[in-house]
């Protein structure tokens, strides 16, 4: 009996034993992924055994059952939210967070915010990948349906990842979501760490790994390579079809974080809130994929064409954790070493709109540090040209990650690489001023967005607020370009690339 076969069986003893059910009940009690459940369902579908309802998600059971299922009406959605919902709500605006770290904010034991998580799951309001829960209405890149699968395996599939095994040795999965799975890996000829990312093969992962091809930076993460693989990619030809940047793998110097998957804790640490190099929550894989042809399903099987990113590890972790490490740590903030970093940052920024691209989505998860300290910039994934062919401006999406989303990116189609300074403002302030918990972070945003400083900032830091007011202005008009800033921090804090070897704490 083949694989498929056994699967399919064990569905329908499922389904006999329990009659009507849902894919992710299904998946739970077979201990599945989901995503492989409804390939299976519908191909039993498509041999005439199973139907569905149309419900969201679906119903399923037996053909020879369709005249006796009656359908219970959902019932509407109410717009009233508890209190407990609303602390929970305003919680997850700042990004994804454990269900630990919520109870420990809100005072209350970890039980009851589970509960309370677990019902706004029910009700659309909340999502949960890896460890994290999350808003379930983030902002997505508009290359990958609502309605798609789950663009990565569960954590049992970490071993044999369609499209690595052949040359690579998957050590962990970094992150996950709409965007694609992160993973870090070991290469089985040249013994190096990498990170690869695997997204669905778009229009947009095409554009991703074009921009990040013509990058070559000292802060912006080293593309390597790439190559293109399905759910069932078998084929020796994967080390072959590649579209290869000019470069051996050897000639590539990459970065192992020491200690990686020794200690559980520690891991967890380091990919926290992790969404660097493009990963965001992905939506809910209880939907069929919808062929559009543009989201690589492969409609005779299923199947789908993804795309695999290699690029340099950063063992140094995120900008996020550098942040939480030193708001930990330090009773006195160091400027120095801040203006150190952030000068990178802007660097790699005016980098990136020299080259005509917007980056969209600069945050602190995206922002990492190799062995050395360097700066690297990561996540391309939303990556724009500045303008089109003949030069004019594009109509865009309002596409983001929207803590940090300039108000033009929010609410306007035609925005330029200015958009990108005002995120920038928001992460210099982040990174000079202490925020201790997450309920104060969630009331301090609004403000800071609208350049209301908390009391004391201005007072302390008299030459940053100045800049980062400008960097924070509602009309992109009046920020400043990423060069000027850089030429800004060079003027004001003495600082010139060639000075620069801060490490990471």
């Amino acid at each position: 009996m083949s694989a498929d076969t056994e699967m399919e069986r064990k569905i329908c003893d499922f389904l006999r034993r329990n009659g009507k059910s849902n894919a992710l009940d299904i998946a739970k009690e077979l201990k599945l992924d989901k995503r492989t459940v409804n390939k299976h369902l519908y191909d039993l579908e498509k041999s005439n055994q199973l139907f569905k309802t149309d419900e969201v998600p679906p119903i399923w059971d037996f053909i020879e059952k369709k005249s006796e299922l009656k359908l219970t009406p959902k019932p509407e959605r109410t717009s009233q939210m508890t209190t407990e919902e609303k602390q929970v709500e305003d919680l997850l605006r700042s990004g994804g967070l454990k269900a630990s770290d919520i109870a420990k904010d809100l005072g209350l034991p970890r039980k009851t915010i589970n509960k309370q998580l677990y019902s706004m799951e029910e009700k659309g309001k909340v999502k949960k990948c890896i460890k994290l829960w999350r808003l379930n209405d983030e902002s997505s890149d508009d290359s990958f349906s609502q309605n798609s699968s789950s663009s990565c395996p569960s954590d049992q599939g970490l071993v044999s990842v369609s499209g690595l095994s052949h040359s690579f040795d998957v050590i962990a999965e970094l992150g996950q979501g709409g965007y694609g799975c992160v993973y870090k890996v070991k290469h089985k000829y040249d013994g190096k760490i990498y990170a690869v990312k695997r997204v669905i093969l778009t229009r947009k992962a095409d554009s991703e790994v074009k921009a990040l091809a013509r990058l070559d930076h000292p802060n912006i993460v080293r593309y390597i390579t790439c190559w293109p693989g399905s759910d069932d990619w078998t084929s020796d030809q994967e080390s072959n079809q590649v579209f290869n940047k000019p470069g051996s793998l050897s000639d590539v110097v990459t970065f192992e974080r020491s200690g990686s998957g020794d200690n559980d804790d520690d891991q967890d640490d380091v990919t926290s809130r992790m969404e660097s190099l493009g990963v965001t929550e992905s939506a809910s894989a209880a939907e069929p994929p919808e062929n559009n042809g543009t989201d690589g399903l492969d409609s005779s099987n299923h199947s789908r064409t993804y795309l695999f990113i290699q690029m340099e590890f950063c063992m140094g972790g995120t900008l996020t954790n550098w942040i939480k490490a030193r708001n930990l740590k330090e009773k006195q903030r160091i400027t120095v070493e801040i203006h150190q970093v952030f000068y990178e940052i802007i660097t790699g920024v005016e980098y990136i709109h020299a080259n005509k691209l917007i980056h969209r989505d600069l945050k602190p998860d995206n922002i990492l540090f190799g062995a050395d300290g360097k700066v690297k910039i990561g996540d391309f994934g939303l990556v724009a040209a500045q303008s089109d062919q003949n030069g004019d401006p594009m109509e865009r999406s309002n596409k983001g990650t929207q803590i940090y989303m300039s108000p033009e990116q929010k609410n306007k189609k035609n925005y330029d690489e200015k958009t990108d300074i005002f995120p920038l403002g928001l992460v210099w302030f982040e990174m000079i001023w202490k925020i201790s918990t997450l309920s104060e972070r969630v009331k301090l945003w609004p403000d800071l967005r609208d350049r209301r400083f908390p009391k004391g900032f201005s007072d302390s830091y008299q030459t940053e607020s100045k800049f980062i007011m400008k960097m924070l202005s509602y009309s992109p008009e009046d920020r400043p370009h990423a060069k000027d800033t850089k030429e800004t921090l060079e003027k004001f804090f003495s600082l010139h690339q060639n000075m620069l070897s801060q490490k990471t704490v």
